[in-house]
């Protein structure tokens, strides 16, 4: 008896945890994540949007951002272990000069949430993204 109900206690807790107990696979990432990110020094956030898709089993992807700066501009980097997500993306920064968004996301079924930084402006902040499902 004390076994079935230490077993049945070990089930219940695996269904509440849900997914994060598993790791993220690639194609569960697929797709278009729109989020919100806000640097430290700044009080209004910045769009941005974020399209991931698999090519010849790799995970691939580019970003765009409200302003037009960026307009499906490639990522590079990408890490994806277990359920945390990591890349960088080449940008125009303030007076056009060159400037590196990298990102560290936890993710969580269609919710990803995390850190940003520009190393050549000294800056970092957050973001949190959702996973849209397009033709819902």
């Amino acid at each position: 008896m004390k076994f079935s109900a230490r077993l049945l206690g070990i089930l219940c807790l695996v269904l509440l945890v849900g997914t994060s107990l598993f790791p993220q696979k690639p194609s569960d990432m697929a797709g278009t994540w729109l989020g919100a990110a806000t640097l430290d020094t700044e009080s209004a956030a910045n769009e941005l949007t974020l399209i991931l898709e698999i090519k010849e089993g790799k995970l691939i992807g580019a970003m765009s951002d409200q302003y037009g700066t960026m307009t499906q501009t490639p990522i590079s980097d990408i890490v994806l272990e277990q359920d945390l997500l990591s890349f960088s993306v080449a940008a125009a920064g303030p007076g056009g000069g060159p400037i590196t968004l990298k990102f560290k996301m936890k993710v969580s079924g269609s919710t990803m949430k995390g850190t940003l930084e520009i190393p050549e402006m000294s800056a970092k902040g957050t973001w949190e993204a959702r996973k849209l499902n397009i033709g819902s």
